[in-house]
């Protein structure tokens, strides 16, 4: 087997179809976000793809798309915005997965959420997390109603926030695939003041972001493109998600919902509605993706294992891993150099964490506050 590696803008047609397949031939590789049309639409916008293919035989028989960063260590395509990571495939493939991102060049890789079905990274240090999607392939309303008789304290109080936003801001309106400029802009901009409020980072400054985000919006073929789905009461868009499918897979970026509707949950209730109508637009998996367990498991009953950590011949343990104020300065800094490529970029960002640390504090101890209510709710 030999692995070769080359930009993202040289893959030919061939290698574009053969990746697109492989997906096809291995269920957990069907995200968007490990095929051939999202490294080629980062590719557009951002420019620094690298694209991994074995080849065996005469035949490519493995991809897996990547940033380099520096002396061996990389990010995944799309980084912040790659929840998920997988060499793409032939199903039955013998592969040493450290030693293909060696050949690659990659002595190094942090992984959030890495999919693994074949046991190519069995010795990598390693830890299991969680992945939550909600499948609506045969029946999403039928799938909600059996929860609701599953769990009738929790049907009734999903009918008492509906009940409560109707009442307070008007008639409920879903609207699946959105093609609303303005609708996008407004729910952009709800994430944007959110992570002002909270002093996070804003992943949505950069200008190769804010042009992937609106290429997506543009794109409407359900092979693959962007959603935009929203929620309305009254006038008043209350939650929305935009974010990338290919096929049947959604995987939303961005959930935001409006302060206005906070005391009616917006954000459960509008998970209520995908599931009843996602399947309008031919959407059969929502991908929740991980972390926030405490509402997305509520619908995504049967969340999947995938793993965490790093990966590659350098890999260090994640237990190794510094803890504490430094552990987030830590994750702070790897999360700017990941969507800033530029030394401008970073240095704006980073001034913007350093000054923007007592909102952080604030918020933080708002959100505890919030977990602990919504724990007996």
């Amino acid at each position: 087997m030999k692995v070769t590696t080359i930009s993202a803008e040289a893959l030919t047609e061939g290698q574009i179809d053969r990746w697109a397949a492989l997906q096809r031939g291995t269920p957990e590789f069907g995200s968007p976000l490990v095929g051939p049309y999202f490294a080629q639409l980062v590719q557009r916008h951002r420019g620094d793809v690298h694209v991994a293919i074995a080849t065996e035989a005469g035949h490519d028989v493995a991809f897996f798309a990547f940033h380099k960063a520096s002396h061996g260590h990389v990010r995944p395509v799309g980084a912040p915005f790659s929840d998920y990571q997988a060499i793409v495939s032939e199903p039955g493939l013998k592969l040493d997965g450290t030693a293909f991102l060696a050949e690659a060049g990659i002595e190094r890789m942090a992984v959030s959420g890495l999919m693994d079905p074949y046991g190519w990274f069995q010795s990598a240090p390693l830890e299991p997390t969680l992945g939550y999607r909600i499948s609506v392939k045969d029946g999403g309303a039928a799938k909600l109603e059996r929860l609701q008789q599953a769990n009738h304290k929790w049907a009734k109080n999903l009918r008492r926030r509906e009940n409560k936003m109707e009442r307070e801001l008007g008639p409920i309106r879903f609207i699946t695939g959105d093609q609303d400029p303005s609708a996008l802009d407004t729910v952009l901009q709800i994430k944007i003041d959110q992570y002002l409020e909270s002093g996070l980072t804003d992943v949505l400054r950069p200008h190769w972001v804010k042009a992937m985000m609106q290429d997506l919006f543009s794109r409407t073929n359900p092979e693959f493109g962007g959603c935009l789905i929203t929620l309305y009461a009254g006038d008043h868009l209350v939650s929305g998600q935009f974010g990338v499918r290919q096929g049947g897979w959604y995987h939303p970026w961005i959930a935001s919902t409006c302060p206005k509707a906070h005391q009616c949950s917006p954000g459960i209730v509008f998970l209520a509605h995908m599931f009843r109508h996602a399947e309008d637009i031919g959407i059969e998996i929502i991908d929740l993706a991980l972390g926030h367990s405490h509402y997305k498991s509520q619908f995504a009953r049967n969340p999947v294992t995938v793993l965490a950590g790093q990966v590659g011949r350098r890999a260090t343990v994640a237990s190794t891993a510094h803890t504490g104020p430094i552990g987030l300065i830590q994750k702070r800094l790897d999360l700017i150099a990941s969507v800033e490529p530029d030394l401008a970029g970073r240095l704006h960002a980073g001034w913007a964490a350093v000054t923007s640390a007592p909102r952080r504090l604030i918020a933080r101890g708002k959100v505890q506050t919030d977990d602990r209510a919504s724990s007996h709710d």
